[in-house]
């Protein structure tokens, strides 16, 4: 017989089992609308969210593309290297990932933590890593999570060789200042599109990836710079610093008849291969970027116009004041040496200002302007590069009572060492400003030649007989005056020095400690084919062109010509006299790069080991070697060479751990 309590559980029972039924039939039923909602009415969203989350979109890098010399020697090219990166969703272990990237990185560890455990699914730990044992470490350490694709990276080869001019690219494989920056939209090329499926970890599925747009490689440049004019130009310019005590200087070698420049050198160097490590300063072109007064070398723009006009020739006499001379306004023009009365030619010769002055009032100011700015002083030349300045040129409205003469002999205006090299051309090639080209031609990606860059010539700014006139007394500078420390036994050159003292940084007056020294000169003189010019800022032993620069263009006329001729330059004249060769610093280079340097002055080379760089040299850098002229080298991997590892260490403190959002 069945108690009340019993009936009261079978009622509970029963009441528990049919929420059971309830609970259950509901789930069943929301799972219904659910499927319904997923498979029927919201398919087509779903199916997309489901595609967006296994596909990436992977940008396909173009090629960029080369930048050659004009005999073919490669100064920047693209290498293969590779790119480490995260899904921080899958990464087991960030706080070791972390500690590993920011003991070889510049990031910190709390950075990169952050970074690692955050919501993004990428985040990049290393770009661009060009040396195979690293690539190889990151490997080793096993990283759930850490993956990698292929990349390029920008290499220059010669290391220093012409940064200024080169410039460099940035993380991104885009060109930032120099030819670089200038040519971006022919040397970038276009990158490309590709689709690729994933799976759950991440990993590209093998046959899914769909290409829908390939990339369209750059083009490469010819340029007219010469490699071997370019570092015999770059180490004198060096040499003129060191034995001067110099801040800096500058150098341009050029062919004035079809206005190519051959070499374009800044010293201190920077090597565009770690941009990051060189203030932007030094980085800058300064030969088309700072002008400067020009002093005694701007003295045959004056001679040039009262030759031309016909109101002097080289018979004419003027009395040069014995060494002073009172203007109107009562500002008094000193010589450096005291002269009587000099003939045309002496008075450019021993470098007068009261000479010059007095010859170049006998043009009206109008005129000497209109010489001036048909000369290229005050514009821009025009050059395919970067940020070039047009000096500074006073309009003739807002010429002083003094302007006239004080600019006759290169004060009160500002020029760049290219507009002076490009005048001084004029001269050398019969009277016709060029304009000056860096870049020969255009090479597309198949190795077809696009363009050709041809001489340009801008202006007619002389006679022929008016120039060549000039060519005449010019050499003379050389032969017996200011420059003749420039004179080579055996060459016909001209050429003139310039000694200019620079404005004071507050922009009142000159500051009697601060000076640059330049020369220009051409060869040979009757038919120039050649012209060079050196200037070198703030000298502390010295303070003449005469002295300092003039002796260095005699060195690189010299050396340049022997490489024209096929003639071996091996040695230099010592200190002592004796007979030796200056040993470059070969660590880090190639091989094919140290045998170019290693030629260059005529040395023989010698290679032991295995390894992509020269990681140890003997002799030493810097050194004399006369023991037949032969270097020692020994090859290793990157990170072992005294020079380029540290290049290398320190590119990769500026690359890795780039965190783009």
């Amino acid at each position: 017989m069945t108690t009340g309590r019993q009936k009261d559980n079978v009622r509970r029972e029963y009441r528990r089992l049919s929420w059971i039924l309830i609970a259950g039939a509901a789930f069943w039923l929301v799972l219904i609308v659910r499927l319904v909602q997923v498979q029927g009415l919201q398919h087509a969203e779903y199916a997309l969210r489901a595609k967006e989350q296994h596909l990436r979109r992977i940008e396909l890098k173009a090629t960029r593309g080369g930048i050659l010399d004009r005999n073919g020697r490669e100064l920047a090219m693209d290498i293969q290297a590779v790119t480490f990166y995260a899904n921080p969703s899958m990464v087991e272990r960030p706080e070791e990932v972390a500690k590993y990237f920011a003991s070889v990185g510049s990031q910190s560890f709390k950075t990169l933590v952050g970074q690692l455990n955050s919501s993004r699914r990428f985040v990049y730990l290393a770009r661009q890593v060009a040396e195979e044992n690293l690539q190889e470490q990151v490997r080793s350490q096993n990283f759930s999570g850490v993956f990698e694709y292929p990349e390029t990276k920008r290499y220059y080869p010669y290391g220093s060789l012409a940064g200024q001019l080169l410039g460099h690219t940035d993380i991104d494989h885009n060109g930032s200042e120099g030819i670089e920056g200038a040519f971006e939209n022919l040397l970038g090329g276009i990158n490309g599109l590709a689709l690729t499926y994933v799976d759950s970890r991440g990993r590209q599925v093998p046959g899914m990836r769909q290409e829908h747009r390939p990339p369209q490689d750059g083009r490469s440049l010819y340029l007219t710079i010469d490699a071997m004019f370019q570092t015999i130009l770059e180490e004198e310019l060096e040499r003129a610093i060191e034995k001067s005590a110099a801040e800096s200087g500058m150098g341009i070698i050029s062919d004035p008849r079809s206005g190519e420049i051959l070499a374009l050198a800044n010293v201190p160097q920077y090597n565009p291969n770690n941009p990051g490590s060189t203030p932007a300063t030094l980085r800058r072109n300064r030969v088309i970027t700072d002008p400067f007064e020009p002093g005694s070398t701007f003295k045959v723009v004056a001679a040039s116009a009262v030759l031309e006009d016909g109101l002097a020739d080289t018979s004419d006499s003027v009395f040069c004041g014995l060494g002073r001379l009172v203007l109107e306004n009562g500002d008094v023009i000193r010589d450096v040496h005291p002269y009587g009365t000099l003939k045309f030619s002496e008075v450019l010769a021993k470098s007068s200002n009261i000479g010059t002055i007095k010859l170049g009032k006998r043009l009206s100011s109008n005129r000497f302007y209109e010489y001036i700015r048909c000369f290229g002083f005050g514009t821009r030349s025009g050059i395919d590069l970067p940020a070039e300045s047009p000096g500074l040129f006073k309009p003739l409205r807002k010429w002083s009572s003094r302007s006239h003469e004080t600019i006759t002999i290169g004060q009160e205006i500002s020029v760049t060492a290219l507009q002076l090299a490009q005048a001084f051309g004029s001269i050398a090639n019969g009277g016709t400003l060029m304009a000056p080209r860096v870049v020969k031609a255009v090479v597309g990606p198949d190795g077809r030649l696009e363009e050709e860059k041809p001489p340009l010539p801008i202006r007619r700014v002389m006679s022929p007989a008016t120039a060549s006139t000039l060519r005449r007394i010019l050499a003379g500078v050389v032969e017996g005056g200011t420059g003749r420390r420039a004179h080579i036994e055996g060459f016909a050159l001209g050429g003139k020095t310039g000694t200019a003292q620079q404005v004071a940084k507050n922009g009142k007056g000159y500051d009697p400690n601060s000076n640059l020294v330049s020369f220009v000169g051409f060869l040979p003189a009757d038919n120039p084919e050649m012209l060079c010019l050196i200037a070198v800022t703030n000298p502390r032993k010295g303070r003449w062109g005469g002295s300092i620069a003039a002796p260095a263009f005699k060195r690189v006329v010299e050396r340049v010509f022997n490489l024209s001729e096929g003639v071996e330059p091996q040695y230099f004249a010592a200190d002592d006299g004796t007979m030796a060769i200056s040993v470059p610093d070969l660590r880090g280079m190639r091989p094919s790069a140290a045998r170019f340097q290693a030629d260059l002055r005529g040395a023989s080379i010698s290679f032991s080991g295995q390894g992509e760089v020269v990681v140890e040299q003997k002799p030493a850098p810097g050194s004399t070697n006369e023991d037949g002229g032969h270097i020692f080298c020994v090859l290793g991997p990157v990170e072992q060479s005294p020079s380029m590892g540290r290049e290398i260490a320190s590119l990769r403190q500026a690359l890795l751990l780039q965190n783009l959002r």
